[in-house]
């Protein structure tokens, strides 16, 4: 809101009596201005928010409600006629080219992030063929340690079997030789 002098600006009630028209249908213009200009601070207004008007703005008005008897005119397309509406597109332009920027941005990023997951996955999975690789050898290691242990294990037994023998042949070597009976053979 503006501080404006009101010596030269028109209230509601004094436009509306110099285009011969009732308060609202100066509303209803006002808005339709608004919307189509895309501003709704295009009218000054006084310190309790009501429109004021110069007389630039009721020769306006004017003209767009004379624009608009003609064939196929409404108020709004004899408005956009009259009413700078370039501001608004170059505008709304910009604001499409920095969304666009701005998307083009994101879609940058992420696809920077998404090469990084890659990369990230590609080295996991090279990690876990090495980590395959090794369990595969160590497994191999213990296949081949357990067959040493059981080929250990047989023969210790088979020398432990063959230490008993001996020793059994030897105590009946040993017994038949000590007998009391063994020495009236002789």
């Amino acid at each position: 809101m503006t501080k404006v002098k009101t010596n030269n600006l028109l209230t509601p009630a004094q436009a509306a009596k110099d285009l011969v028209i009732s308060v609202a249908t100066l509303r209803k213009y006002s808005l339709i201005v608004e919307r189509t200009t895309d501003n709704s601070q295009y009218f000054e207004r006084n310190s309790q928010n009501n429109r004021l008007y110069t007389s630039k703005n009721i020769e306006d008005f004017k003209e767009m409600v004379k624009l608009s008897h003609g064939l196929k005119m409404t108020l709004e397309t004899s408005a956009k006629q009259i009413y700078p509406t370039a501001d608004v597109k170059d505008t709304s332009d910009a604001k499409q080219d920095d969304e666009v920027s701005e998307l083009h941005a994101t879609i940058a990023k992420l696809e920077s992030e998404n090469k990084k997951r890659e990369l990230t996955i590609s080295e996991l999975q090279e990690e876990l063929a090495d980590t395959q690789k090794s369990k595969e050898q160590l497994q191999a290691e213990l296949t081949t340690l357990k067959q040493q242990a059981a080929e250990k294990a047989e023969n210790e037994t088979a020398k432990k079997d063959e230490n008993i023998k001996e020793r059994v042949n030897e105590k009946v070597s040993d017994d038949k030789k000590s007998h009391w009976w063994n020495r009236f053979k002789a």
